[in-house]
């Protein structure tokens, strides 16, 4: 049983690791110096150079890739406005009458279920990029996050 947790703990480790620098990139919005998203495609196309070279990635693998987590962040669009709004309308239902815990645990729960909904397209989005990497280089990917493993537990 021990064995089948820590193989899920691996596989969702492995999921955390490609999809966050693509994650992160999309939560990057434009400031001052550019426009809204700007920063974020900059930042992207970053961490996407840095996968094509660790890994070996080939301009159509890193091409897919980018498409793969450009259509996960129209996808997600929708619901991370949802997210936005959702923590003001529990503030606001509770200010207007501090007894109503039902209307505001109804709005929590919605929230949760966004947040789910945005996991689950990350999650197969994280699975649509592994499946565009070559059994090495997802070999080499799981050594990268074996020795990032290794490193967070001996700090």
């Amino acid at each position: 049983m021990n064995k089948k947790y820590l193989t899920i703990a691996a596989v969702v480790a492995t999921l955390v690791l490609v999809a966050a620098p693509f994650a992160l990139a999309q939560r990057m919005h434009g400031g001052p110096h550019g426009g809204p998203g700007e920063l974020g495609g900059v930042m992207f196309l970053g961490h996407l150079q840095h996968a094509k070279q660790a890994l070996g990635l080939s301009d159509q693998q890193a091409s897919d890739i980018e498409t793969i987590f450009q259509d996960l962040r129209s996808q997600n669009a929708q619901y991370r406005e949802s997210l936005h709004s959702s923590m003001e309308q529990i503030a606001t239902a509770l200010i207007n009458n501090p007894n109503d815990l039902a209307t505001a645990q109804a709005l929590l729960d919605k929230q949760s279920d966004t947040e789910r909904q945005l996991k689950s397209n990350a999650l197969a989005a994280a699975s649509k990029a592994l499946n565009v990497l070559t059994a090495d280089q997802r070999a080499k990917l799981g050594d990268f996050i074996k020795e990032h493993h290794s490193r967070m537990q001996q700090k």
